[in-house]
């Protein structure tokens, strides 16, 4: 039951980010550990369940924005914290500009560049970002969006949303990164799915509750008979 408890949070978290870009639905894998007959007979195991991003692209929709930027294929953006420094990779490429010019993600964090946080021209006009990432301002260069690859991107920890922490692992530059401006990568949740996996691990907690039921009533009910002799 328990188990069943945990699938139900899981599955609770991905439809609560179904709309949330750049979101990476979460995955379970239950390993049976140590497996022996007690007894009785009765087949017994340890199990140990592990949980894991799954990093498959979502669909690419289009926003006609030209801060919305999306890789296609592999590769995360990287993302800096102004106070600590902390580094976040993600997928989500939902970005704007605070008063100062600078590029930021909605969370507030720095945008990275090949050469360190991108600054746009205090002196604006329009904004075009390459296939390669390079960003245009007004016709000149203002930097290009750092895209970086994982060689175990499955092994990421998710900090918050969409944005992951590299776990001390060193990520490599995406040779040749596909970045589309006017895009943005949505979740690779399935609603549909995660809504028939609820209702499967709902079913199966109910039935492990009735079975417990069950099981506490027969108990009872020869507590009560060994009572009469």
């Amino acid at each position: 039951m328990h188990a069943m408890i945990r699938q139900q949070e899981r599955v609770a978290n991905n439809l609560a980010n179904v709309n949330t870009v750049g979101y990476k639905r979460i995955r379970t894998f239950t390993q049976a550990l140590d497996e022996y007959l007690d007894e009785e007979g009765a087949p017994r195991s340890e199990r140990r369940s592990t949980q894991w991003a799954d990093l498959g692209q979502g669909p690419l929709e289009s926003t006609g924005n030209p801060l919305d930027v999306a890789i296609e294929g592999e590769g995360f953006f990287v993302f800096s914290d102004d106070d600590t420094g902390a580094l976040a990779y993600t997928r989500a490429g939902r970005l704007t500009l605070d008063a100062e010019g600078a590029l930021r993600d909605l969370a507030g964090r720095s945008v990275e560049g090949e050469g360190g946080p991108i600054q746009l021209l205090p002196s604006g006009g329009p904004i075009e970002i390459s296939k390669n990432g390079e960003i245009r301002q007004g016709g000149q260069v203002v930097g290009t969006l750092r895209v970086v690859i994982f060689e175990n991107p499955e092994q990421l920890q998710r900090l918050s949303g969409a944005a992951f922490d590299a776990a001390g692992i060193e990520p490599e530059t995406a040779e040749n990164p596909v970045v589309l401006q006017g895009f943005v990568e949505a979740s690779n949740v399935d609603a549909v799915r995660e809504m028939a996996d609820m209702i499967v691990f709902y079913r199966q907690f109910e039935s492990q509750q009735k079975m417990m039921q069950t099981t506490d009533q027969i108990l009872g009910a020869v507590t009560r008979d060994l009572g009469k002799f």
